[in-house]
């Protein structure tokens, strides 16, 4: 080996816009990490267990899960692992969460089926642990919080999304992440239950996905033809992807539970819109999380955030579990690569 040479301090410039001090030494740069993680927002820690230093692209990384099976009575997409209890909300005398907003705190349907679906999960891990009457009572609060002339469960706030691109969506409106998710613990509530009032109601909740947006409904059309069910009913459609995702989980868990063929003719009109979407929200380095970018003059994608990234992988997983579509799996293997930097 040959002597090694002494070392320098040198300027280090990123981008030609932050500087740091690092060393050079035997034809090698030395930059501190704190500068990268600074500059490129990465993740790290010690792992004393391995005594390695580990980097990660971003911390969402770390909660990727392998979906490769999916039952409409089993866990949902890993939420055992979900806290909605840490998602800045307050519980009601009932034990239902109030999500907390800058201007007050509200009922939000979806929030709520998804704490519903968290105790589903946990009560399937711990089935003698009590979590069955707390879920059930999660899902009579949507039994009596249903809109019987339309079978949604209305969003009773105002909600600005993407300001600067849509109009305030004035209350009572619909999302159809609130009915996906409400139809998926109610068909769980149904199994463990064996309580028709539980199938009925997410049976009712069909009637939405079948109304435009413009009556009320979450019904958006992709190039006039594509059945699109929204999670925000803006004028024009915003083509939210996770709250799209969530719609269809639900209605195939609907059409596993009660066999309806209308519940399988609307899982299977969105599965068709999904193939046909699915690269349009493929930014090549993170997924897009809407294409309010496509239907408005906004003129730039809005990309999701690490953690609706991470989600989005999560909902093709099940979806792609339920499929088995070439197309998805290779989708899959690109997003997961951008966890890791593979951008294209």
């Amino acid at each position: 080996m040959g002597k090694q040479q002494p070392y320098r301090t040198v300027r280090i410039v990123l981008h030609g816009t932050h500087e740091c001090t690092g060393i050079q030494q035997d034809g090698e740069f030395y930059v501190p990490y704190s500068a990268l993680e600074q500059h490129y927002k990465t993740y790290s820690y010690w792992d004393r267990k391995d005594m390695q230093f580990k980097i990660y692209q971003n911390k969402e990384s770390l909660r990727i899960k392998s979906i490769t099976h999916y039952d409409f009575r089993g866990n949902y997409l890993r939420y055992d692992l979900v806290r909605v209890e840490n998602w800045g909300v307050k519980f009601d005398n009932s034990g239902i969460p109030k999500t907390t907003y800058k201007w007050g705190s509200d009922y939000n349907p979806c929030t709520i089926a998804q704490y519903g679906l968290q105790l589903y999960c946990l009560h399937r891990e711990h089935p003698n642990n009590g979590y069955k009457e707390k879920v059930l009572r999660v899902a009579d609060w949507l039994l009596k919080r249903q809109d019987q002339t339309n079978g949604g469960w209305p969003y009773l706030f105002n909600h600005r999304f993407f300001y600067t691109r849509y109009p305030e969506i004035k209350a009572p409106w619909h999302s159809a992440i609130a009915i996906g998710q409400a139809m998926s613990l109610l068909t769980r509530a149904y199994h463990i239950s064996s309580n028709p009032a539980y199938s009925r109601a997410a049976l009712r909740g069909m009637q939405l996905m079948k109304t435009p947006t413009s009556l009320g409904g979450v019904l958006a059309k992709f190039e006039n033809k594509y059945w699109f069910y929204e999670e925000c009913p803006t004028q024009p459609p915003s083509f939210i992807l996770n709250g799209f995702m969530f719609a269809l989980i639900g209605l195939y868990d609907l059409y596993r539970t009660t066999s309806s063929e209308e519940a399988h003719e609307l899982y299977k009109q969105g599965m068709l819109t999904l193939k046909r979407m699915l690269p349009l929200y493929d930014l090549g380095y993170r997924t897009a999380y809407d294409l309010s970018h496509y239907t408005t003059d906004g003129g730039y994608p809005n990309p999701g955030k690490w953690g609706y990234h991470v989600l989005h992988i999560h909902q093709l997983m099940t979806l792609q579990a339920i499929e088995s579509y070439p197309k998805f799996q290779e989708t899959l293997n690109r997003w997961i690569g951008y966890l890791k930097g593979q951008s294209l």
